[in-house]
């Protein structure tokens, strides 16, 4: 065999396997890098390449019932039951106007179109089922569509996030408008509710269209799940409402975020260090509010033998499946979230974010006991009345 033949033979095989190694590297040091830089990662994945700018200057006009994915006079997956609960007998005496999370996930606008099909497909077929129906025993459920800021607004460092989420609450600020003003009978008591994007929402509004006014007075509660919440520098600023410190006080807010036991909290608690409240007031040093969502009671621990029912994941066209009970114990430690007690195992894992953050699971791992303190608050507030 000529010098020649044997490098004809072997260059071919050596350079394969130095193109193998070179991208098993790769993908080690993207990995290590993904690891150590998630926010970066997120931003460079999710937020939109062009400068914010509005995708509409016209209001939606919310006496549509099209711009509504739940009223009580539409088919929604927001009148979904558990399986094997009692259905309801009654009729609510409450209405709830849920606002919902993030659903729009492009980096081609820094809002969504209300057309958009994907996010709307994740609102109708998950969010409404797993999170809005908790209110469906004690409350009528009216949830608008908004045009809501993308996912990638969130990882934003500059200012076109911040815009992009200021479109979306103006849009927010409409509905509740539309909903006291011409959905909402205004001798009905009502809950207001949202998660994550749509909690981060309801601050600004309660501050511009409830606190310090007569609708304060109806308020049964609000559930800001899924964001975090000053009690000295946000709800303090809000006139006539309070933190809810046990199961049936009415007029408050309850607020946590979910964690595994060893959780990473860190790039909340940047959030928190570095913005300022409802009333102007940094949230440096100040107390972040955590309601256990089985005792009701703030900072408190809960233990799995008094856990009402949580709720897994199902597929989009499919009924909520049946409750499981004595689920997980959870304890609100000093940082202000809500740690689980334990790994709650490969249902709850598909949807779960670095840093053991359930964030997607907060409705899903306490549902039946926030069906339940929903219509336990509205009861109190009628009983009130009487």
């Amino acid at each position: 065999m000529s010098p020649d033949m044997t490098k004809s033979k072997v260059k071919p095989a050596a350079i394969f396997l130095a193109i193998v190694a070179l991208c098993v590297v790769l993908v080690i040091v993207g990995f290590l890098w993904i690891t150590a830089n998630p926010s970066t990662a997120l931003r460079i994945a999710f937020t939109p390449g062009e400068p914010f700018s509005a995708i509409s200057s016209d209001a939606i006009d919310y006496s549509n019932d099209e711009n509504w994915a739940a009223l009580p006079t539409k088919p929604s997956f927001a009148k979904s039951q558990p399986a094997g609960v009692m259905q309801a007998a009654v009729i609510p005496e409450a209405d709830v106007f849920f606002i919902h999370p993030t659903t729009y996930l492009d980096r081609a606008t820094w809002n969504a179109p209300l057309e958009h099909e994907d996010a709307n497909n994740r609102l109708e077929n998950r969010v409404l089922k797993m999170q809005a129906s908790a209110f469906n025993l004690a409350a009528n459920v009216y949830a608008p569509r908004y045009r809501q800021a993308t996912f990638g607004a969130f990882f934003d460092d500059g200012t076109d996030g911040l815009q992009a989420l200021i479109y979306a609450y103006n849009d927010v600020q409409a509905a509740f408008d539309n909903f006291i003003a011409d959905r909402h009978n205004p001798d009905r008591p009502f809950i207001l509710a949202g998660h994550s994007q749509g909690a981060l929402h309801m601050l600004p509004l309660m501050k511009a269209r409830i606190a310090g006014t007569p609708l304060a007075e109806k308020m049964i509660a609000a559930y800001v799940i899924g964001w975090p919440v000053s009690i000295e520098a946000d709800v303090d600023a809000l006139e006539g409402i309070t933190v809810c410190s046990n199961a049936s006080m009415t007029g408050c807010i309850v607020s946590y975020q979910t964690f595994g036991p060893d959780g990473d909290t860190d790039p909340l608690k940047v959030y928190f260090k570095t913005t300022a409240g409802l009333g102007g007031l940094p949230r440096a040093d100040t107390t972040m509010l955590c309601t256990n969502p089985v005792t009701w009671q703030v900072d408190g621990t809960s233990y799995a033998s008094d856990h009402l029912g949580a709720v897994t994941t199902v597929d989009d066209e499919a009924d909520i499946g049946e409750p499981i009970p004595q689920f997980i114990g959870a304890e609100c430690r000093e940082d202000g979230f809500l740690y689980l007690d334990r790994e709650p195992g490969d249902a709850w894992q598909a949807y779960k974010l670095a840093g053991e953050n359930y964030h997607v699971y907060d409705y899903h791992m306490f549902y039946v006991n926030l069906r339940q303190n929903a219509m336990h608050r509205t009861q109190v507030w009628l009983n009130a009345q009487e």
